[in-house]
């Protein structure tokens, strides 16, 4: 998934418009970065079976348990993130937010974006992430629908939602 079909999710969910090939779950939230819930070594220790703190019936579900856990590990409010990135640079909203609503959601998107640092999103080659690449190995049968990665070592931050086979994704 592209950047631009991320953020057409994001607005979906916000919209209440959400396609049913995305909705074929099973869905794995997954993501790399100090204080997170749905980081992969927890993934690793757990087992796949165990680790249902990132599970989603649809990539929509899997992008919101993301938001929250990224919000979360901050120990912020999203209402301090949002006007944090703020200050790194107008925000309007243009084309790439419009039909975004939720804080969270608002705030994933933004990310997404290069507010608050590089991020590349993935869209080949998954096996070759720094952080992420190895859940591939840990999840035989899975594929990445999205990936989004920091640029290391500068960041040390990545999320992803990964098939788990059922999902029609792309």
């Amino acid at each position: 998934m592209d950047l631009d079909e991320a953020l057409r999710c994001l607005a979906e969910a916000d919209g209440n418009r959400r396609r049913p090939e995305l909705c074929a779950g099973p869905y794995l939230a997954v993501a790399y970065g100090e204080g997170l819930e749905l980081d992969v070594s927890r993934l690793r220790a757990q087992g796949a079976e165990e680790f249902a703190a990132g599970r989603a019936a649809s990539v929509y579900d899997a992008l919101d348990l993301l938001a929250v856990d990224v919000v979360a590990a901050t120990g912020d409010t999203v209402e301090e993130l949002l006007e944090r990135l703020e200050e790194d640079g107008p925000m309007d909203d243009g084309a790439p937010l419009t039909g975004i609503v939720s804080h969270r959601r608002r705030f994933l998107a933004l990310l997404l974006l290069g507010f608050g640092g590089p991020m590349e999103m993935i869209t080949a080659r998954f096996e070759q992430d720094p952080y992420l690449g190895d859940a591939l190995t840990d999840l035989p049968g899975a594929r990445f629908v999205l990936l989004a990665s920091a640029d290391p070592p500068n960041q040390d931050f990545a999320f992803g939602v990964l098939d788990l086979g059922g999902g029609g994704g792309h």
